[in-house]
């Protein structure tokens, strides 16, 4: 592994403390705890007593805790009530150590497991590998060029209903649109524009699991947003049940050629192709409860962001808007792929950057590691921080602009491979990010080509508007925008 160096041309020391990333102190020669000492707590102001009262505000505010600990080493430890000590990491260089070349030694946390069962996003090793090929039909890059008129379909007709003056909640409103888009596109089944509302509360339940304020909590015991993911989960394994004994009515004949999960599922059990066991119903709904989990938040955060940039930055509006009115008609997978919608793309791009919706990953130390000649034990939870790692101004020159423009091929080249991984990295990339960059530039030029949103939120303090980072990080409730007919 090389010590790469950012655009910026600096090296990769860490930020403040003298401290420089060693590969050698990494590596077991020797007598393995030689020169190896254990990782402190993160860094705290000495007027609020113990440390671990700091680390407290860890879950207060991530973001503002993540920054100051960064600014000081590359790898901290936190200690949180309920889940002890923690290692943070915010370097590519570790990053790619935890998700590539070393990935054999940590694991995915069990906390999605004991929410969602035995899906994609859980399961480990061969049962991950049959599930992501069985799978990867449905999000290869022509299957997803092929959603793409039903992206725009379903964007347009949430749009339709807005109106000259009207306020938005932009995050509720993109939450219902990207329902729209993923049950119609990959599900099969069209939400009913102005219904479906326990479907789609629902699904916006499944986030309470990982509340900030019980997430901590030992999992036996009850709280009031528990009660919440466990109704809404349960409406829709109901909702996944019916879907599946309608589409095994009829199974496909090739499931190849299935266009929606629910097909290629029933048409893959129905011609007995695997024997993965990952086709008995409970899998199934587990499969499914766990897209719609993971389908929708993080496009609902990169449009709602972005849409939030262009309103506070009206020459990149102005480009923006001039970009989509060229176009001939509605966008098409065509224009993307020709190069019709390039500073859209950088937008889309940018926005990731600057607010990851995945803005921290987690895992589980299999066996003892190190970093920067640091312990971090077996079994110890570690968490790469994206948003530090793509806020570092060793790797992005003036790292809190809203600046697209700096996504040229050039920067693209030069930049480390782990320095933007908004979609996480490795071997278990997201599947879905082909559909959620298509969606997400497709929509955003539908919402361009009929309307202008303006900022009527608050300030937030972290340079740009008020966060609530929960598993994913989203918009404070509430923050309205201005709808402006074009």
């Amino acid at each position: 592994m090389s010590s790469d160096t950012g655009p910026t041309g600096g090296s990769i020391d860490t930020v403040g403390s003298g401290e420089t990333y060693d590969e050698g102190a990494d590596e077991a020669t020797g007598d393995p705890d030689e020169g190896v000492s254990d990782l402190p707590l993160a860094p705290y102001p000495p007027n609020l007593g113990h440390p671990k009262l700091h680390a407290l505000r860890q879950v207060q505010d991530p973001i503002a805790f993540s920054n100051r600990a960064s600014a000081v080493r590359d790898v901290y430890r936190i200690w949180l009530p309920g889940l002890g000590d923690l290692t943070q990491v915010t370097h590519p260089d570790h990053m790619k150590r935890i998700l590539l070349t070393e990935r054999e030694k940590f694991r995915k946390s069990d906390d999605f497991g004991i929410a969602f069962g035995d899906g994609l996003l859980t399961v480990e090793g061969e049962e991950w590998a049959q599930q992501r090929k069985t799978l990867q039909p449905l999000f290869v890059r022509e299957s997803v060029m092929g959603y793409a008129d039903t992206m725009v379909e379903q964007v347009q007709r949430r749009v339709d209903r807005w109106t000259e003056s009207q306020h938005l909640d932009l995050q509720s409103e993109m939450t219902d649109l990207t329902l729209d888009v993923l049950f119609a596109a990959i599900l099969g089944r069209e939400l009913a524009v102005d219904g479906d509302e326990k479907i789609r509360r629902s699904a916006e339940a499944l986030h309470d699991w990982f509340l900030p304020t019980s997430y901590p909590l030992p999992r036996w015991m009850p709280t009031p947003a528990r009660r919440r993911f466990r109704e809404g989960k349960r409406t829709l394994q109901q909702e996944a049940d019916r879907l599946l004994e309608e589409a095994s009515r009829n199974p496909p004949s090739d499931p190849t050629e299935a266009d929606d999960l629910i097909n290629l599922l029933v048409g893959l059990r129905a011609a007995g192709v695997t024997d993965s066991g990952m086709l008995t119903d409970e899998r199934l709904r587990d499969q499914m409860v766990s897209i719609i989990f993971a389908g929708h938040d993080t496009t609902t955060t990169s449009l709602t962001f972005a849409l939030w940039a262009l309103a506070e930055h009206p020459d990149i509006r102005e480009r923006f808007h001039a970009e989509v009115d060229a176009l001939d008609g509605p966008p098409t997978a065509e224009d993307v792929e020709e190069g019709r919608l390039e500073f859209t793309d950088k937008v889309v791009t940018e926005t990731l950057r600057l607010f990851p919706p995945v803005y921290a990953l987690p895992r589980i130390a299999d066996q003892d590691v190190q970093f920067n000649g640091y312990r971090v034990p077996e079994g110890e939870r570690v968490g790469i921080i994206i948003r530090r790692i793509q806020r570092d101004p060793r790797f992005f020159d003036d790292p809190t602009a809203f600046d697209p423009d700096r996504w040229t091929d050039e920067f693209r080249q030069s930049l480390h491979d782990f320095a933007y991984a908004p979609f996480g990295g490795g071997p278990r990339i997201c599947i879905g990010r082909q559909f959620a960059l298509l969606e997400a530039k497709l929509s955003l030029a539908t919402i361009g080509r009929n309307y202008e949103l303006y900022y009527l939120g608050e300030e937030g303090e972290h340079d740009g508007p008020p966060l609530s980072p929960q598993m994913t990080l989203r918009m404070k409730e509430g923050q309205e925008f201005l709808v402006t007919e074009r």
